[in-house]
């Protein structure tokens, strides 16, 4: 059933609350974008400001995994949103009283990728207590038009704000949608969840150093989630370069950047709903299949004249992105044994956003020594190049294929 996850009450309320929060996400992150590129007019500058968002994965992802799997989910929630709010609201303060500088803006960056990153794999375990582990394949399809949403609805209000009354109401705004998602997840009724709460007790379950030994040896996964992560570190939400083409290759304002990223967003709602709606089995041809379809929509994205032709080619990555994105997220339900689930989200969500961190200077680098075209297309060849050698290994028997038969 196409919306089977929402009749659950609890997944309806939490549902809604992160909905929200995910659009003031966006609408901070196209303000600080396009605060950096005001306050320094450098690319490498705005990569090193992604780099520092997503930094805190590397450390703290694997912990919010051990914190799913140990502490109450709903309480380490409720804690990073409200962390989120307050550093939404400074952020917005120093804005507003005109104190900011680029250093203020990557310190509040790194402090917001710590809650992020703890928050990330804490929410993908707690679908499993709202929906149960039936309807959580659904769940986590919406999951991604949840994220899309936000960033379809994030950015235009940022170019609108921006361009009407300045830049500080963006991050006050972001920071009074942490706030609504904080009062979403109070309204959760924990004598409603479809699974009960099992908080691990010390030598009562499997560690993370077991958990990391299990993801090594189940290729499965650890190859998913590592295609997923590169593609990502390379840019393909298009994040740092469409606020380099928006702003230097199509010589625009805040408001073309912001139809840019709601663009990309509409796109991956598409793709989402459409991949919700199909029957399939997940291996990994089938995943790298996905990483190519997207990789020739990417590179064409580079070779776009005009601000039309690239914001369709944008329509297209994020509907195609959409494959890439929930198979690697199946992929951890399907082939990962239920004791390391929360653990392996953990490392996922680290790769990821360690990949994110990596690749916002790499492609600011590449903008600035080459050409933003440069960096896109970059990005787009070597994503495909992962792809084909992937199935290469497989057709050679390099790698086990395996499909939905080798979760334990």
């Amino acid at each position: 059933m196409l919306i089977s996850a929402f009749k659950f009450q609890n997944y309806r309320r939490f549902y809604a609350g992160t909905a929200i929060s995910n659009a003031g996400n966006w609408t901070h992150r196209l303000a600080q974008d396009w605060l950096v590129l005001q306050l320094t007019g450098s690319a490498t500058a705005l990569g090193l400001v992604v780099a520092a968002q997503f930094i805190p994965g590397i450390f703290f992802g694997v912990y919010g995994g051990v914190l799913a799997d140990k502490f109450d989910q709903r309480k380490v929630l409720l804690g990073c949103y409200g962390a989120g709010a307050i550093l939404a609201g400074a952020l917005g303060a120093f804005v507003y009283l005109d104190l900011v500088n680029y250093g203020i803006v990557v310190a509040a960056a790194f402090l917001l990728g710590i809650a992020t990153a703890i928050e990330g794999p804490v929410r993908q375990s707690y679908y499993v207590m709202l929906v149960g582990d039936e309807h959580l394949p659904n769940a986590l399809s919406w999951n991604q038009v949840n994220l899309y949403f936000g960033r379809l609805v994030g950015p235009l209000t940022a170019g609108l704000l921006i361009e009407t009354i300045g830049m500080a109401p963006s991050f006050f705004f972001n920071g009074f949608t942490y706030v609504l998602a904080v009062i979403a997840i109070l309204a959760v009724n924990v004598k409603g969840y479809e699974l009960a709460t099992t908080k691990t007790q010390p030598g009562e379950s499997e560690t993370l150093v077991s958990a990391l030994r299990y993801l090594r040896t189940n290729k499965d996964v650890l190859i998913a989630i590592s295609v997923v992560s590169f593609a990502a570190m390379m840019g393909q939400d298009m994040q740092v370069t469409s606020a380099l083409m928006a702003s230097q290759e199509f010589k625009g304002n805040a408001a073309s950047l912001g139809l840019l990223g709601s663009l990309v967003a509409a796109g991956a709602i598409v793709g989402s709903v459409a991949f919700t709606r199909k029957k399939f089995t997940l291996d990994l041809p089938f995943l790298s299949r996905r990483v190519i379809y997207v990789s020739i929509v990417w590179f064409l994205a580079s070779l776009a004249p005009t601000y039309a032709t690239y914001a369709a080619a944008l329509f297209l990555v994020g509907y195609f992105a959409m494959g890439v994105n929930i198979s690697g997220n199946m992929s951890i339900r399907v082939f990962v044994d239920s004791r390391f689930y929360g653990k392996v989200w953990g490392i996922y969500i680290a790769l990821w956003l360690t990949a994110l961190a990596m690749g916002g200077p790499i492609l600011g680098l590449i903008s600035e020594n080459f050409s933003i075209r440069a960096a896109i297309a970059t990005g787009a060849l070597t994503s495909a190049g992962v792809a084909l050698l992937t199935l290469a290994a497989l057709r050679l028997g390099l790698l086990q294929r395996s499909g939905v038969n080798s979760r334990k």
